[in-house]
């Protein structure tokens, strides 16, 4: 599975951030309308079964109603079959596209007078449906798909709206929005909630950053080059374990503090990093609190 892939799934499983805001950028996205004798039908399709599953609970928990959900066979697409999910009620039907012609996407209404939740919630829709991000071992590219200028110019502004600058360019007939800059990478995956991933993509960034310092510093000897590098290595894996889990806080200001410098300087030794602290450490002092993440990062 890829790196894209772990993330969307990752997404999946978790509650969603803005339960309007998704559901009517799913109705833009990849919803459909149609005419039955009762009225309106709102349809969603895909090919993948996690996907529908999540649209059947989003409707479910908004309009407390269970729509229907249906599995098609499609010897076209590579999974052989489409997952369909069919708001029948009228009733709900109407609620949802008075909800959508109501939403700042069909209206392109301005952005800043929007929820930050409902457009995050957007984003994620947009991402998983329309969007791709690069295994960080091979690089660094995040982009989604807009079907036109608009809609493309409408995902750009969302995603400024977190500093994100993010870029347009013309592939073909589609409009890419995309991001190359690492940092602006891993604040888009914590704007949509993949916190998992960004840990990912994180800790690939520190070995790259050893590795990198590694090779410009050569005055160093080498066994003592090893020797910090795989004791940084453990660390780093440590300290990002603990704040995944969400136990980062379980420690005190101090041990917090030489963590973050740990992440933020993972080459540096442990005498360097005592004396970054003020007033400066002991390598033993450092290390002390540094085996405490190692040692909870194991029990967890």
């Amino acid at each position: 599975m890829s790196f894209s892939q772990r993330c969307k799934k990752e997404l999946l499983r978790k509650d969603p951030l803005d339960l309007e805001g998704e559901l009517i950028s799913l109705v833009h996205f990849i919803g459909s309308i149609r005419i039955s004798a009762s009225g309106f039908n709102v349809i969603f399709k895909t090919d993948a079964n996690q996907e529908a599953r999540y649209i059947y609970k989003l409707i479910a928990d908004l309009y407390g109603y269970s729509p229907t959900f249906e599995i098609q066979d499609n010897p076209d697409k590579k999974t052989k079959r489409d997952y369909v999910v069919i708001i029948e009620d009228a009733d709900v039907s109407d609620k949802l596209i008075a909800l959508m012609n109501e939403g700042f996407i069909e209206n392109y209404k301005n952005i800043e007078d929007v929820k930050l939740e409902t457009i995050k919630g957007f984003l994620k829709i947009a991402f998983i449906f329309r969007g791709s991000v690069n295994d960080p071992q091979r690089g660094y590219n995040l982009e989604i798909v807009g079907k036109n200028k608009n809609e493309a110019g409408l995902i750009k502004d969302s995603m400024d709206t977190f500093n994100l600058n993010a870029k347009l360019s013309q592939r073909l007939d589609n409009n890419i929005i995309y991001l190359k800059d690492s940092d602006k990478i891993s604040d888009f995956l914590a704007v949509i909630g993949a916190m998992q991933s960004l840990f990912e993509l994180e800790n690939v960034r520190a070995m790259k950053s050893i590795r990198n310092d590694i090779n410009r510093i050569n005055n160093f000897d080498n066994a003592n080059i090893d020797r910090t590098v795989k004791a940084s290595i453990v660390q780093v894996d440590a300290i990002n374990k603990v704040i995944e889990k969400n136990a980062f806080d379980e420690f005190d200001e101090l041990s917090q503090k030489i963590a973050k410098l740990r992440l933020d300087n993972p080459y540096l030794s442990l005498d360097e990093l005592g004396e970054k602290l003020n007033p400066p450490l002991t390598k033993a002092k450092v290390n002390y609190r540094l085996q405490k993440f190692i040692k909870l990062a194991k029990d967890l």
